[in-house]
């Protein structure tokens, strides 16, 4: 019995013992950041040094951590900088608008006259006043000429031309520079066209022989008129060979001993008539050249033709009469160092005194031009401007007699 019972309480506790392990199950506590413990906790030196070895690479990890933030946003930001800049590249910029002065010619004129041509290849004007043009004459300095004083102009705008005419004349063979000096003030796009080297071929100084006009005599003959437009007078007793031609048909060819002295600088009118009589008449076309036998006589040939249209109209009128004729004006063309082209109108009559009305009308609202006289002849004279005759023109004169007389005469009209 008291076995039975001592075993009996021993298989009570251990199953107690049993059940109370299978029903107390605590739950894992939460996760948490571990934390090292203090170093003074450990006694060995060992077990210190290992603490210190592991923070500092717990140190080491946080700073490559940062690092790699830092460069991040390095990166971004230069990233930001590189499309900034890409952005404004695409976006079209006003492009800086600057002059671009430029000699573009120089050459002699017909009278030996220095000429310079000044271009603006530029975008924007150019002010004048800001420039000089320099000129060496066989590597000397002849002269220095602000731009301001060679035009009336303030600018010289893009794609425009100015001629200027530097006053002196050069004879014979020379070389000649000219620069353009401009200001520091003026930019320009390229100054590398800022000079021009030419060399040039004046004329010999010595007289200049030219035909300066044809007239009409009270007989409707032939008058030539003569000049000397060079530097130097011509001496008397000259051998002069002259030829006349009408309507394209050679009438009279001559030669001429000078009578008298021809005065430089047009200083004198020499008529003289051919030996035999040219009489024109109806619509002529009249050209008369001259030459000389010495070229030291005459330095320039270029002048020693004259063309001219003669048209005669004849008239009578009876008492406060009146009579209007139509003719036709060509285009012509003028040359360099050409004399300038007139029209000449004159209106002759015999038998006294008398009140006639002269009348010329152009193209259009060209001119009305009248004219009143007593006394033979009535003249109307004016110079034709360039682009005054650029087609076939249709032209009218007309005489009015304002007394109670018949008025007999002619029309003389004569034109380039």
């Amino acid at each position: 019995m008291h076995k039975g019972a001592i075993g009996f309480f021993a298989f009570f506790i251990l199953l107690f013992g049993c059940s109370a392990r299978m029903v107390y199950q605590p739950s894992p506590p939460p996760f948490q950041a571990v934390t090292l413990p203090d170093p003074k906790a450990y006694e060995t030196s060992s077990e210190k040094e290992e603490v210190e070895l592991v923070q500092k690479e717990e140190a080491k990890e946080e700073v490559k951590e940062e690092g790699k933030e830092e460069v991040k946003e390095e990166v971004k930001e230069d990233r930001q900088k590189e499309e900034t800049i890409a952005l404004k590249s695409e976006i079209p910029s006003e492009p800086l608008l600057l002059p671009d002065i430029t000699i573009a010619d120089l050459f002699l004129n017909s009278k030996r006259g220095l000429v310079a041509i000044l271009d603006n290849r530029g975008d924007a004007p150019f002010p004048l006043a800001e420039g000089t043009l320099r000129l060496f004459w066989d590597g000397q300095l002849k002269g220095s000429y602000p731009l301001s004083n060679l035009s009336d102009q303030s600018f010289l705008s893009p794609e425009e031309n100015l001629t200027f005419f530097i006053p002196f004349i050069i004879s014979g063979r020379h070389e000649i520079h000219a620069y353009l000096d401009t200001s520091s003030e003026v930019r320009e796009s390229n100054q590398e066209n800022n000079h021009l080297m030419r060399i040039v071929q004046g004329l010999p100084v010595g007289p200049d022989i030219m035909v300066r006009d044809l007239e009409l005599a009270e007989d409707l003959e032939l008058v030539i008129v003569l000049g000397n437009g060079g530097e130097i007078d011509l001496r008397k007793g000259v051998i002069l060979r002259i030829r006349v031609f009408v309507n394209n048909q050679k009438i009279s060819e001559f030669e001429h001993f000078t009578s008298e002295v021809l005065k430089a600088y047009l200083g004198n009118r020499y008529p003289l008539s051919p030996p035999y009589r040219v009489e024109i008449g109806g619509i002529s076309k009249v050209k008369v050249s001259i030459s000389t036998k010495l070229s030291s006589d005459d330095v320039r040939i270029e002048n020693n033709v004259l063309d001219r249209t003669f048209i005669v109209f004849p008239f009578r009128i009876g008492p406060q009469g009146r009579e209007e004729f139509t003719f036709f004006v060509f285009p012509f063309h003028s040359r360099e160092g050409d004399q300038e082209k007139r029209f000449k109108t004159e209106a002759r009559w015999s038998g006294g005194r008398a009140s006639l009305l002269l009348s010329l009308k152009g193209p259009g609202q060209a001119m009305t031009v009248p004219l009143l006289s007593a006394t033979s002849p009535i003249k109307i004279e004016f110079p034709l401007l360039h682009g005054m005759v650029q087609e076939e023109s249709q032209w009218k004169v007309s005489v009015t007699n304002l007394i109670e007389k018949r008025v007999e005469g002619q029309i003389i009209i004569q034109h380039p």
